[in-house]
């Protein structure tokens, strides 16, 4: 909990101190880690409660299980955005060109609000009378669109944005100008090089939440393929997955984006000295005078600035 609240403060606190990093695909990050901070601020303390607690079934439960599809599905929608942004600042520049930033937060907001929608549904089906199951045509659906449908979608694009990227530094000899065709090449290969991070992340996502999403089809659909105390092992190593994902999307910001990393840097510069001072107060003790606390060169240079005051 206390990583995956530290790592995306930082990336939020990086968004807001560097101007460098006030960009479409940076402001889609920054509301990611906004997700990511919901999780680790809501969710995570919730199922640590409800998990030692034994909560199966009332309100609280109902809530948790809502408000973590929400998170879900906010973190999948934000990665989609993302790529499709990054392909058209690759393979269509004069149409990314002309997006203002009211075009990205209307984006923004419409990823919020579906997430909110679909999760609000998971709300309403626990207050259902109905004979039929509503989970068989929820779980399925959820599977589509938070999970599959993204997926495919999100590898489609990273594919054409490296097949685009190929191309076109393939046809770099044609410009003739050497400093324009240099200029273009860094910008091609840092905008491939934001797509293999994207990637990355995507992975990451996928894969931890692989357990979760099959783990709930069989809960919905085979009730009797796992024994209880085994679907709840499962359950349990399903839900650390889900959590560390939360936690690992401001390490691979950290390695693999410089000017983050730049950033990072910068804002744990205060940190530092306060750790440094704090070190410095244990080594020398409190009722050590500063001669004392200092080096005999430091020493013998306070007693001759001291002895030629005196002489002026």
């Amino acid at each position: 909990m206390f990583v995956i609240i530290t790592g995306n403060s930082f990336v939020v606190a990086a968004y807001f101190s560097n101007f460098r990093l006030r960009t479409g695909t940076y402001t889609f990050l920054v509301s990611l880690a906004i997700s990511d901070l919901l999780v680790g601020c809501v969710s995570l303390p919730l199922w640590m409660y409800i998990s030692l607690k034994g909560v199966r079934k009332g309100p609280l439960n109902t809530f948790f299980l809502s408000f973590d599809i929400f998170s879900a599905l906010a973190s999948i929608f934000h990665l989609t955005t993302v790529s499709l942004e990054r392909w058209l600042a690759i393979s269509r520049p004069f149409v990314h060109e002309i997006l203002s930033t009211v075009h990205y937060t209307l984006v923004i907001c419409g990823v919020w609000l579906t997430a909110f929608t679909i999760a609000a549904i998971r709300l309403a089906l626990d207050k259902s009378s109905s004979s039929v199951n509503p989970h068989r045509i929820y779980t399925p659906f959820l599977l589509l669109v938070g999970y599959v449908g993204p997926g495919i979608l999100i590898s489609v694009v990273n594919y054409s944005i490296f097949k685009v990227a190929r191309a076109l530094i393939a046809n770099l000899p044609i410009i003739q100008n050497l400093e324009e065709s240099t200029k273009i090449r860094k910008n091609i290969n840092k905008q491939r090089r934001t797509a293999l991070t994207l990637t990355f992340v995507t992975a990451l996502f996928l894969v931890s939440w692989l357990s979760f999403f099959t783990i709930s089809t069989i809960s919905v659909f085979c009730t009797h393929c796992l024994p209880m105390q085994e679907l709840a092992a499962f359950l349990i190593f399903a839900k650390c997955l889900q959590y560390c994902n939360s936690a690992m999307n401001p390490l691979v910001y950290a390695f693999r984006d410089a000017e983050m990393r730049k950033t990072f840097v910068r804002l744990l510069g205060p940190c530092r000295r306060v750790l440094a001072a704090r070190r410095w107060r244990r080594v020398v003790p409190g009722n050590m005078s500063l001669n004392q606390g200092t080096t005999p060169r430091v020493r013998e240079d306070n007693e001759t600035t001291r002895h030629i005051e005196t002489q002026l």
